[in-house]
């Protein structure tokens, strides 16, 4: 249940003769890590959607070999026990039942990892030991994923912002599709598309999001933009307006209360110098 998380399609499959599949059969500590995992994948359906939208249009697979988005790395033709998830998240199972380390190579530039926003250089072979309740997911440093509250199905509106996690590097940027998700109207041009873009130098980090396309109303009226980077913040303007709404996370800094209009907004974080 882990592992499907990041794969297209989510399911649990079992077969008459079998055991039990359902997240709560093997007791609570199981059923726990399980309810985790869900929550994460129901959490980050807009960058899927957003994902499988983009494969509709372009046929690049949301899941990804390495060498696809790093065809310079000879190294990575045949690493085939990790992949891409989207353009922004490396995933590395442990796919041996073996107990001792195992190794994962990292591509060039930075990653984040996604579960305690620690950055690690890459251009190199790291060994991993995780225990049960942690599948390996890092983040490609100029990543933007959009993510939502978690609901307990498709059909459930979520209730709350949408979530922007920004993890400033090189060619920062992301992107959100949406549509109704049932219907053809998209077809008729009922949809929503929305740009992101980031901007890093000395003191400041800059995001932009970008006037949406397109009539489709999206479930969300604000946005919670949390971005990854040094805590020694010293002002974050809206705009060109001081914003006060936010606050430190885990090596990140959160904004909420972000209005969302369908407008292009810029956001300004200036940090400490000394």
């Amino acid at each position: 249940m882990e592992l499907g998380v990041f794969n297209p399609l989510y399911r649990n499959h079992a077969a008459k003769g079998t055991r039990d599949r359902e997240p709560w059969v093997d007791g609570p500590m199981h059923e726990a890590i399980r309810k985790k995992y869900i929550e994460t994948r129901y959490r980050l359906l807009p960058y899927i959607y957003t994902g499988m939208e983009e494969a509709s249009r372009t046929g690049i697979p949301l899941m990804r070999p390495l060498f696809l988005e790093f065809p310079a790395e000879t190294s990575l033709v045949n690493k085939g026990e990790e992949y891409m998830f989207g353009g922004g998240l490396l995933i590395a199972p442990k796919v041996w039942p073996f107990l001792q380390p195992y190794e994962v190579m990292l591509p060039k530039g930075d990653w984040i990892n996604y579960w305690t926003g620690e950055r690690i250089s890459g251009s190199q072979t790291i060994k991993l030991d995780p225990p049960l309740d942690v599948l390996p997911v890092y983040v490609r440093a100029g990543t933007i994923i959009p993510q939502q509250p978690v609901v307990h199905n498709v059909d459930e509106t979520p209730q709350g912002p949408l979530e922007l996690k920004v993890y400033p590097g090189p060619n920062c940027a992301g992107n959100l599709y949406m549509d109704d998700g049932n219907t053809f109207a998209y077809q008729k041009g009922e949809f929503l598309r929305t740009q992101f873009t980031c901007e890093m130098s000395s003191g400041q980090v800059k995001v932009h999001i970008g006037a949406a396309e397109g009539p489709y109303h999206p479930w969300f009226k604000s946005m919670q933009v949390e971005v990854y980077g040094p805590a020694n913040v010293r002002e974050i303007r809206l705009d060109g307006q001081p914003f006060k709404t936010w606050k430190p996370g885990t090596g990140a800094v959160l904004l909420n209360d972000v209005p969302w209009t369908g407008s292009a907004r810029d956001i300004e974080i200036l940090y400490k110098t000394q």
